[in-house]
């Protein structure tokens, strides 16, 4: 199997999912499906057995994801392995909001389908782990979570994310805002680009990331890219981001690039 698709459509349907549309996930089960987690003690064996959980559940929450890193492998034609890693953040209705560091694993097989001329790809292991403590009222979805976890930890924001590709063949989905700066390596071929939590070495160069994605970086030195909304200060020939990293500004680019960082603070009025 290519193991590339099988990750982009995992990336699909776990979106999906975490949007409270979960036929796609339905979909894709296999009919001997294995599906284990996220709470201790769910396991379900066999699409009909997820049909008629997922038929009789009912709730209100809804979810936001983090950053989301998918590593995947593929030792057989007919086999495929993807491991999905992120913060996945639950919301009640009371206004509660809890965020949970989620890794899925999903082995994908390929089945003969009904009515199709060619086999067809199919979840046949779905395994959550980072499992957590199962409220007794609970059938699914951790309605009665933040009961068990309350303030468990920080919550995550949501939104649009953006597509890196790993220089060790892992796919990265990156919320913009997450980022802080991308910095050049290897003589200008990769970069490493620098979130609130880790650093990532992408096969992109700073030039690439920059045409790919004009309106969400600047450059304000030939190595760097930055998050002009994670910019503290700018003063002689540095920029200072708010996790205090200093990034030098050629003396050349100064002037222009301090006038840019002002004139979006000014629109966004999220600077004095």
């Amino acid at each position: 199997m290519d193991s590339k698709k099988m990750a982009d459509l995992s990336n699909q349907i776990i979106r999906k999912y975490y949007q409270n549309d979960v036929q796609p996930f339905l979909d894709f089960a296999d009919e001997k499906v294995l599906w284990y987690g996220p709470a201790k003690g769910q396991f379900l064996s066999g699409r009909e057995s997820l049909l008629n959980a997922w038929a009789g559940e009912k709730h209100s929450l809804y979810f936001s994801l983090g950053n989301m890193r998918l590593d995947h492998t593929s030792s057989h034609p007919s086999y495929c392995e993807v491991l999905a890693s992120f913060p996945v953040t639950t919301h009640f209705p009371d206004g509660k909001s809890i965020t949970m560091d989620q890794i899925i694993h999903i082995t994908w097989c390929e089945r003969k389908v009904d009515g199709m001329d060619t086999k067809q790809p199919r979840m046949l292991v779905i395994h959550i782990s980072d499992l957590y403590q199962k409220h007794e009222a609970d059938n699914i979805y951790p309605n009665h979570f933040n009961e068990i976890y309350k303030g468990y930890m920080p919550v995550s924001e949501s939104g649009d994310h953006v597509y890196f590709q790993g220089l060790d063949a892992f796919d990265l989905y990156l919320l913009p805002d997450s980022i802080l700066w991308i910095e050049s390596t290897s003589n200008g071929r990769h970069s490493v680009v620098y979130t609130k939590d880790e650093h990532y070495v992408i096969k992109a160069s700073t030039a690439e990331i920059e045409s790919t994605y004009p309106n969400l970086l600047l450059r304000c030195h030939r190595c760097y890219l930055v998050n002009p909304k994670h910019i503290r200060s700018i003063e002689r020939f540095t920029v200072t981001l708010d996790n205090g990293k200093e990034l030098s500004i050629p003396e050349k680019k100064y002037t222009a690039f301090k006038k840019t960082v002002y004139e979006l603070w000014e629109k966004t009025l999220s600077k004095p």
